[in-house]
């Protein structure tokens, strides 16, 4: 690297130490003209509120029901708070906002659904970017032998999550989303399965039967793993019935991709 490609970049570092934090980045201003008519702290303060706003507006764009339930003056200065905490290490303004439940929770420990909240407006969000599949369909399993099903592994598709909520998350979303008063917090301790099918987020809230039947299907159990632990919870008559409700809902909801032998 030559010499002003090396000075060049340090500058170019030294500006983005100033713009993360000015009192670290100070020693960039002495490369800054400082004039009567517009002062260095000026000149350099349009560039680092910018930096600021593009992320809050980022944040934003990402949290839009946290922002209505806290309102614009408690979202901004939590905004400001989480960039300082949290500068941004990504160049896709899409991912900067991933701490913020962990920010949520440590600053607004009096409001804890808010953190839920924004639990679930990022899982929205991940379901919608996961990466596409092409989902099983109930036709696709005809040709599987009935001697193989019980060491059938089913795979579920890239968007799927489960989410432990304490609190009413869900409802003041929806309440928010249909712009009316949020319900009053909550605790309800619940799942709620979030994925994506026809280009559009879904959530549903789960029993903790279903729930761990999920999970046990997630870490690689088959399904006749999944229907003996049934049997453990009901009788085998109800687990064998269970068993295929769950995987016909599943296989209609878009959950699955494809099965592995």
């Amino acid at each position: 690297m030559s010499n002003s490609s090396s000075q060049l970049a340090q500058l170019q570092s030294d500006f983005q130490a100033y713009l993360i934090d000015a009192t670290k980045g100070a020693a960039f201003k002495k490369f800054i003209v400082n004039d009567k008519k517009v002062g260095v702290t000026t000149r350099l303060g349009i560039y680092a509120d910018a930096y600021r706003l593009r992320i809050i507006e980022a944040l934003a764009t990402s949290y839009p029901k946290l922002k209505a339930l806290l309102g614009d003056d408690l979202f901004d200065a939590t905004a400001r708070s989480y960039i300082d905490i949290y500068p941004s290490m990504y160049r896709n303004m899409r991912w900067v906002g991933d701490k913020m439940q962990t920010h949520l929770i440590k600053t607004l420990p009096q409001h804890p659904i808010a953190a839920e909240l924004a639990s679930f407006e990022w899982a929205l969000g991940l379901a919608f970017d996961a990466e596409d599949a092409p989902v099983l369909q109930l036709q696709d399993l005809a040709s599987i032998p009935p001697e193989a099903w019980a060491d059938l592994q089913l795979v579920f598709h890239p968007s799927v999550q489960l989410l432990p909520l304490k609190w009413n998350a869900v409802l003041t979303w929806q309440a928010l989303d249909a712009e009316e008063n949020p319900p009053a917090a909550q605790q309800i301790n619940e799942s709620c399965l979030v994925w994506r099918t026809n280009m559009s987020a879904h959530y549903q809230s789960l029993d903790s039967l279903e729930d761990r039947a999920i999970k046990l299907v997630a870490t690689g159990a088959s399904f006749g793993g999944m229907c003996e632990w049934l049997e453990d919870k009901c009788t085998d008559q109800e687990a064998t019935m269970q068993a295929a409700q769950y995987l016909s809902s599943w296989l209609n909801q878009g959950l699955i991709v494809k099965t592995v032998d």
